[in-house]
Parts: C-alpha cells; structure tokens; sequence
C-alpha cells in the first residue's frame, strides 16, 4: 500500500512540474533573452510603424519572393490536432497575405486554448530583426480561443512582408505551439475581438 501511495505522490509531483514548465515556458524564454540581450523572434499585431508598403517597389523588390514556412506543434495533454492549411508559400514583399491554421479538437469536452509564435529567418546577415519586417494585421497568437468539443476550428493569419526586407533573406519561418489556456493565462497578451476570433466549421 505504501508503495503505491509512493507512486501517486512521484506521479502527483510530475503532473504539477509539468504544468508548471508549460504556464512558465513563455515567460522564462523572455527574461532568458532579456538577460542575454537577445532579440525575442515575435512580432506585433496591428499597424507597424516599421514596415511601409504605400511606397513604389524597384523592379528587383517587385520581382522578389520570399518562401514562408509555417509549422505547428501541439502542448502535452491537449487534444487537439493543429496543423497549417499550407505549409510552405511563396510571399511578394509589399503585398498583404491570407492563409489560415487549422484546430481540431479531438474531445468531446470544450476548452479555451492559447497559441504563441517564434519567428526565424533564414538567409542575410547575423542578427537580423526579421520582426522590424513584418506587419501582422490579424493573428490568433497570444490571443485566447475557445475549441468546442468535436469541431473545427479555423485560424485566420494575415501578414504583409515589407518591402525593405534585406537582401539575403530567403525563407521565414512562423512558428506556433497550441497551449491550453489557464486562469490568468501569462501567455495571453491580446484579445480575440482584437485578434479575430476563431471560426468554427463542422467537424470531418
């Protein structure tokens, strides 16, 4: 008997550091690279002082194509399958951009979820600030959604890539995890009305 009480207090104690490691992730990676002075690889949403795209672009910029990636991944424990609509596009600068994740809630239980980005580019000098590049008019990152059980649910992404974009950069890549929202969630930073809240489909 005591033996198993042993086993549900480690098991007991893994559950709680587990939770734990998952509400903290984001906000140790922040004042990790705030204490090595790196750039943390987000990008706002909403108008972007640094990104004009009401300017001409010069023959080269027009004719330039930059590959954007997208990937997804899942947090432990949450049933969802989550995945983009298109994985790999080829994006004109100056030009604003709609594609859209995918969430598939596998359980019959409801929940509010919340999804958080990195953003890495690939190509041009070292350290370079590819977020001073890029304009997110609409994004479901850090923004809480809810996934009825059953369902689909569609996550709208619009972003527009400027035009001053250095030369050398060929490819981004956005990056998501899919989290389980919680009680004063540190990781939720904006609203879904601001955002644009997820749309539901019928599920497959």
């Amino acid at each position: 008997m005591q033996g198993q009480t042993r086993t549900l207090i480690w098991i007991g104690l893994a559950f709680g550091i587990s939770v734990g490691i998952t509400v903290m992730a984001v906000p140790l990676y922040n004042l990790m690279c705030d204490a090595l002075g790196l750039t943390r690889p987000a990008i706002p949403v909403g108008p972007s002082k640094s990104v004009d795209t009401s300017r001409a672009l010069t023959a080269p910029e027009a004719a330039r194509r930059i590959t954007v990636r997208f990937t997804a991944n899942t947090a432990a424990g949450v049933p969802i399958e989550f995945f983009p609509l298109s994985y790999t596009i080829q994006v004109p600068l100056g030009q604003p951009v709609l594609t859209a994740y995918q969430a598939n809630n596998l359980s019959a239980k409801a929940l509010d979820g919340v999804a958080v980005h990195m953003l890495y580019a690939m190509g041009g000098e070292d350290g370079v600030k590819v977020a001073d590049y890029v304009a997110l008019q609409q994004c479901f990152c850090f923004a809480q959604q809810h996934y009825p059980g059953n369902k689909q649910v569609n996550l709208p992404l619009s972003f527009t890539l400027s035009p001053d974009l250095p030369v050398g950069v060929h490819t981004i890549t956005f990056a998501y995890t899919l989290f389980e929202a919680l009680p004063d969630d540190p990781r939720i930073k904006t609203k879904p009305s601001v955002m644009g809240a997820a749309t539901p489909t019928a599920a497959r």
